[in-house]
């Protein structure tokens, strides 16, 4: 495949707010090869989260994100869709993609997150070695100076973060030491534990339990993201967390990366 059809296809199918040519320039990628400026659009998507507290968005850059895969357990299986948010909103907030994982998409994956290896296992379909740049470009152009990136999703601790530490891992890219990550899942648990009562900790009975509404029943990554951007600044807020206190929750990358 030539760098130019590749580079089209890349284009088209990593979907975020940031046009790809300042993505590939912050990556330090050609930008030579692409199309004429003119054809580099943005995709944007609109979010209803609101901001976070200001208290919490000095201490760290918050990033919202969720991942689908070809199966549960992260040594076994691979990433097929990746979405984040930032909290602190406005333009250029999001990214988004579907990944190809280089294998076949189990039958019972595909009726869960409508995502099978038709879709994904296609030319133009970007493999997580070539996401990792664009994605590095874009946490970059989010972060703020000399603060720490953390990484917030619904049990991150057993499935998002190990799943995100393999992929780096697999194609030698170290995950930056100034990354942490959020489980609102033990966040959750806590939290119901405080109210002594009994009730479900998964995010759609979050989203039942808040009364956030979501008109589209399909699991995918970037419908949940927006879902728990929402639930994580309600929880946090039930609880009266502190910022200090996020971040010391958090986990490190190194306990997830096999890279030093």
């Amino acid at each position: 495949m030539s760098s130019i059809l590749r580079s089209i296809q890349l284009r088209n199918s990593i979907w975020s707010s940031f046009p790809v040519r300042f993505l590939k320039q912050q990556a330090g990628l050609s930008t030579v090869e692409l199309l004429d400026p003119r054809s580099c659009g943005k995709r944007h998507f609109t979010t209803q989260v609101q901001e976070h507290g200001k208290e919490v968005a000095a201490a760290a850059t918050i990033l919202v994100f969720d991942l689908e895969t070809t199966g549960y357990f992260h040594k076994d299986h691979r990433i097929v869709e990746f979405a984040l948010c930032d909290l602190s909103g406005g333009k250029n907030s999001t990214f988004e993609t579907l990944v190809n994982p280089e294998r076949t998409v189990p039958d019972y994956v595909e009726h869960l997150i409508k995502i099978g290896t038709d879709l994904v296992c296609r030319p133009g379909i970007p493999r997580f070695s070539d996401v990792i740049p664009l994605l590095l470009a874009f946490v970059r152009s989010r972060q703020a100076p000399g603060k720490p990136v953390l990484w917030v999703a619904h049990n991150a601790k057993q499935f998002d973060a190990r799943f995100l530490a393999q992929e780096f891992d697999r194609c030698s890219a170290p995950l930056p030491a100034d990354w942490l990550f959020f489980d609102t899942l033990l966040l959750a648990k806590k939290m119901v534990k405080a109210e002594g009562k009994k009730r479900r900790t998964s995010l759609e009975a979050l989203r039942e339990h808040y009364g956030i509404v979501s008109h589209d029943d399909a699991h995918r990554a970037m419908r949940d993201v927006m879902i728990l951007s929402q639930v994580f600044q309600k929880m946090t807020f039930d609880l009266k967390l502190t910022n200090e206190e996020l971040i010391n929750e958090a986990m490190k990358a190194s306990e997830f990366s096999k890279i030093s």
